[in-house]
This record gives C-alpha cells, sequence and structure tokens, in this order.
C-alpha cells in the first residue's frame, strides 16, 4: 500500500471511531434525560447535542494554533466562543423553535448565554483532554518507532560485526588452506619413502668406510624427515625441544660443510617444557643466515640465543654478512613472509618480529608470548 493511501485509510478509522465515540456519548445522554423526563425524544437530545459537538472541533481546532503563537490561540478561543454564541443562538430560537423542538423553557437570552457558556466550557475540556491524551500518546508511539529503529540499527550492527567476524574467519581458514597446499607442494617435490629408503642405503654403504661419514648422513635423514613430516603435528606445532635438536643438526651438517670452519654461538636457556610453535620457525632463520652470511670471522661468528621463560620464547640471531650480496636475497624475504603468515595462524596478536638488516650484519629477533 502506498503512504497515501495508507493514510487515507488511517483517517477513514479515525472518522469512524469519532462517529462511534460520540454515538455512544449521545446514547448516555439520553439514557440519562429518560431518568427525569420519560417522555424526551432522542431527536430532541441529538439537536440539542450538535451545538456542543461543534465547539468540541472548534476549540480542538483552536487549540492546535497555540504551536503556531500563545496570543493566536487565546485570539482564536474568544473569537470563536462570539461566533458560537452567535450560530447557537439563531440556531435554538430560530432554527429549532421553527420546527418545534425547544431546548430551553424560556427564551430569555440570560438563561441561553449561562448554559452555552457552561456547556462551551465543559466540552472545552472535552477537546482539551483530547488534545493532551493524543499527543501522548503520538509522543510515546514516536518513542517507540525510535526504539524499534534503534533496536533495528543495533540488530543490523551486531549482523554486520557477526559477518566481519564470519568473513576474518574464512579468510583465516583459506589461509590456512592455503599454507597447507604450499606445505604440500614442497612435501611433493620429494618422494619421502624415496628420500629415506636412499639415505638408508648410503648410510649401510658409508659403515664400511666411516663411521663418521655414516652419522653425517644419518644427521641429514633424521633433518630432511623432520622437514617433511613437523607440518603433519597437531594444530600446526611442535615442542620446541624438536626444533632446537634439529637446529643442532643443521649447525653440525653445515659444519661439516665447511670442514668445521664455520663460528657459531649456540646457547638455550629456560624450560623447555610446554613451549610450542610452528615447525621451522627457527630453522629457516638460522637456514638464512647460512645461506647470507660471513660465519668464517672468529670475531664475528653467528649468535644464536634461545631464552624460554614461563609465559614467552625469545629468538635471537646475528650474523655478519657477506661483502659481495648473493642473488637469492628475495628468497630470503619470501621465507621471512611465510614465517609471519605461520605464525599468525597460531600465535595472531602475539608475537613480535624485529628485523635490522645492517650494511654488514643482520639482525633477528623473535617473541612469542603464550
Amino acid at each position: 500500500m502506498s503512504s497515501s493511501g495508507l493514510k487515507n485509510s488511517n483517517q477513514t478509522r479515525l472518522v469512524l471511531r469519532h462517529v462511534a465515540a460520540w454515538f455512544v456519548y449521545a446514547l448516555y445522554i439520553y439514557i440519562v434525560n429518560c431518568i427525569t423526563d420519560p417522555t424526551i425524544a432522542p431527536v430532541k437530545v441529538i439537536a440539542h447535542l450538535l451545538p456542543f459537538c461543534l465547539s468540541f472541533y472548534v476549540c480542538l481546532a483552536c487549540l492546535q494554533l497555540f504551536k503556531k503563537s500563545f496570543i493566536l490561540g487565546i485570539l482564536s478561543l474568544i473569537g470563536s466562543l462570539l461566533s458560537l454564541l452567535y450560530l447557537g443562538y439563531n440556531y435554538t430560537y430560530r432554527v429549532l423553535a421553527n420546527v418545534g423542538i425547544y431546548i430551553y423553557k424560556s427564551m430569555k437570552l440570560p438563561e441561553f448565554l449561562q448554559a452555552a457558556l457552561t456547556g462551551y466550557l465543559q466540552y472545552f475540556v472535552y477537546a482539551l483532554l483530547y488534545y493532551m491524551i493524543r499527543a501522548l500518546f503520538k509522543r510515546e508511539q514516536s518513542l517507540r518507532l525510535i526504539q524499534e529503529e534503534n533496536f533495528m540499527l543495533e540488530r543490523e550492527k551486531k549482523q554486520k560485526e557477526l559477518e566481519n567476524a564470519l568473513l576474518k574467519q574464512q579468510e583465516m581458514k583459506i589461509q590456512q588452506e592455503k599454507l597447507e597446499l604450499e606445505y604440500a607442494f614442497l612435501r611433493s617435490q620429494i618422494n619421502p619413502h624415496f628420500l629415506h629408503n636412499t639415505l638408508n642405503v648410503l648410510f649401510s654403504q658409508a659403515l664400511m668406510h666411516s663411521q663418521e661419514l655414516a652419522d653425517n648422513i644419518m644427521k641429514l635423514s633424521h633433518l630432511m624427515r623432520y622437514a617433511l613430516e613437523s607440518f603433519e603435528a597437531e594444530e600446526g606445532k611442535v615442542n620446541i625441544r624438536n626444533e632446537l635438536q634439529h637446529l643442532q643438526t643443521l649447525i653440525d651438517i653445515h659444519q661439516v660443510r665447511f670442514s668445521g670452519a664455520l663460528k657459531v654461538d649456540f646457547s638455550v636457556t629456560g624450560d623447555m617444557a610446554g613451549h610450542m610453535l610452528p615447525p621451522l620457525s627457527i630453522i629457516t632463520i638460522v637456514e638464512n643466515a647460512f645461506k647470507y652470511g660471513d660465519l668464517k670471522d672468529p670475531s664475528r661468528p653467528l649468535v644464536i640465543r634461545v631464552k624460554l621463560e614461563e609465559d614467552n620464547i625469545y629468538f635471537y640471531c646475528h650474523n655478519k654478512k657477506k661483502a659481495t650480496p648473493s642473488l637469492e636475497l628475495a628468497s630470503h624475504n619470501i621465507g621471512l613472509s611465510n614465517l609471519s603468515k605461520r605464525l599468525d595462524l597460531s600465535f595472531k596478536n602475539k608475537y613480535e618480529i624485529k628485523a635490522d638488516n645492517g650494511e654488514d650484519a643482520y639482525t633477528f629477533e623473535l617473541t612469542i608470548k603464550k
């Protein structure tokens, strides 16, 4: 339904309610008069009531003028009173008298003025009460509409917050699935069974020639197995003890590559129990240090510090940089970006990374809060 149609419908209902109210009121007046005068005709009651009914609506219209101006409202009440007295007198003593309906026993003006003024005041009070009650009703209706609008706005706000939360959750899930696909792709590049079987064969053959060589092959086997299988850990986290054990294995393998010439200062302090982190988090950074650092200077060794406290993990790595920049420097940034994504999944807003890429040295710090 259009707004104009709805407005017309409301006006029609208001008119019908007024007609019904006046009918009930006229019936009440008739019944009361019948108690004192059983012969009274209904038409006489209606004829007597019509001028006061008009007074009610005229007073109601005058009250509306008080919104614009108090003086205008007072003048309109005075003017309407005089006009109604004039019309009422002619209506009572000329129109009704001509058709044989006599409202008052006497034609005297004072009697008419007394009855007319009393009636006007009575229906002015009725109009005033109706006006105030209707104003209160409209105000209450307005407040209810405002409350309903506020409720709807609040509900829409909560709905949007819920939708945003669901979108963020979905985005996190997509990121996790993307990382899992990346891990799966990396793992698919090497067949784990083929790699392990081959290393086991090499280990068996190396035993016949050199125990040291065999041990190094076994270290490589353990390191590769950890790199491939650690991503299957529950909730994407591993115990820090495993991470540090394989970090030591990585250091040992690089020392074999460079005949023990690398200078590494590695220390761990604190209790490892209960500390978890994404796999290869520390190993990734140290591997970058081996790849891009100059680790043969005794005065500037690769420094690795791991401090474990009850409520946080602190990792520090500092290395001297090679004199000639490596062409693979871009892959270093990719590794850090991947590490940040994995930390976001496990420790959202609970970790801090500080990286200082100086002219001749690189420093990396990672703090993870439980």
